[in-house]
């Protein structure tokens, strides 16, 4: 995305940032970006080449340790926790030592477990250190409450999870339920962030639960520390000559932001892409947050990102947002899923194929047949295409293709361009 224009200086704030994002090879003494930085990647998670993004390194660990404190602050992490934290690291991703520093700048005790460590190694170390919190990307605590949900009663008993923390990617209604139906009454919160904002926001039901909304995840930011902006969603096709203002309390639109922690390699209203509305905290909130904090306190209500594209199948333009619903009914019990289209093996036809992590049959409330029925029927299967259509089950989160960054399952694979 591109920075809000509208003045000369943040004219020059964006010339900086693509700088930064596109001249990591350049050499000359007058690159700062190649000067003690903090190397992450961004993007990659559609299937594209990842971008390396440079931040201050002593700014970033700051930033580590403010954040750190929010988390405590907002009840997030607890003085007693413990963590057992299933990130990936590896090929310049950077959120294993990331989050384990912010978790430890909370208060927590982390137990690095990281992404090579099997669900069952995973397990057996929650059980063996009596750990109360798991956290990872959505796709990695979902493999490991899913290989927890195929174990006997007597080894789940071993398992004392009150709290599972996830961030990157967001869990659906769908797979929040199945957490709970298999640990029992845990506590699900998110952190949310990005390479260019870094940590930003949390969730904490605690804080927000009575707003009762579906289609949206509140998350609760400090006002000292980053700028959210909610503007027009025009702002995304602005030019530099257009000066748009931000919307109200409450207005939704598209969410940019001004970092207040990142200042010798800025970000100054940067568009998100995210949908979103900015609210005041409710009144549930006084019993977790110091009084003394709530006046910089403000709720991000985020609706995700704003998809606006489609891809087309034997003449059928698909939605994403109405695959996503689809993808999340109850009696499906879907836990992961992936669209990929490619081409035929004998010829340029254009085949779409689903692949799918379902809950055992015994925890779904549909036949076989008839969520084979559901699923043609949406995707408009008829006997002259039904060859080019394939519908695949998956045993664990290996059987899906990942991105080469963040090692995250990609909802829509195009091997077609």
């Amino acid at each position: 995305m591109a920075f809000l224009a509208g003045c000369d200086q943040l004219v020059e704030f964006q010339r900086a940032r693509q700088y930064c994002t596109g001249n990591t090879f350049d050499l000359s003494p007058q690159n700062e970006y190649r000067r003690s930085s903090y190397v992450s990647i961004t993007g990659g998670g559609s299937g594209g080449l990842p971008l390396m993004f440079l931040s201050d390194a002593k700014e970033n660990r700051q930033q580590r340790a403010v954040f750190g404190e929010f988390l405590s602050t907002c009840g997030v992490v607890e003085p007693h926790d413990r963590i057992m934290t299933v990130h990936a690291s590896g090929y310049f991703y950077r959120s294993l030592d990331l989050m384990s520093e912010i978790f430890e700048s909370a208060g927590g005790t982390v137990f690095s477990a990281g992404n090579f460590m099997t669900p069952d190694e995973v397990v057996r170390a929650l059980a063996h250190y009596n750990i109360n919190v798991l956290t990872g990307d959505g796709s990695q605590v979902i493999q490991v409450i899913h290989h927890i949900s195929t174990l006997s009663a007597e080894r789940r008993k071993e398992i004392k999870l009150t709290k599972v923390i996830y961030t990157s990617e967001p869990l659906t209604d769908g797979q929040k339920k199945h957490i709970v139906a298999t640990l029992g009454p845990v506590k699900i919160c998110s952190v949310l962030g990005s390479a260019e904002a870094g940590p930003y926001a949390i969730h904490n039901p605690d804080l927000t639960r009575d707003a009762g909304l579906t289609g949206y995840t509140e998350f609760v930011f400090d006002t000292r520390i980053i700028l959210n902006e909610v503007f027009p969603s025009s702002v995304v096709e602005s030019d530099s000559s257009t000066a748009l203002k931000p919307l109200p309390e409450g207005q939704e639109g598209v969410l940019v932001q001004t970092s207040l922690q990142r200042r010798r390699n800025p970000l100054v209203r940067y568009i998100t892409g995210d949908v979103a509305s900015i609210h005041p905290l409710p009144e549930i909130a006084r019993s977790v947050v110091p009084e003394s904090e709530l006046k910089y306190f403000r709720m991000l209500r985020l609706r995700g990102r704003d998809r606006r594209f489609s891809f087309k199948w034997y003449g059928v333009y698909f939605e994403f947002q109405n695959i996503e619903k689809l993808m999340q009914r109850d009696s499906f019990g879907i836990l992961q899923w992936q669209v990929i289209i490619g081409t035929h093996e004998s010829s340029p036809q254009t085949v779409l194929e689903i692949r799918l992590l379902q809950k055992g049959a015994s925890q779904r409330a549909i036949s076989d047949q008839d969520f084979l029925y559901e699923m043609e029927t949406f995707f408009f299967v008829l006997p002259e295409n039904r060859h080019l259509f394939r519908l695949t089950f998956v045993e664990d989160l290996g059987g899906f293709e990942k991105s080469g960054t963040g090692n995250k399952v990609m909802k829509f694979v195009d091997r077609l361009h």
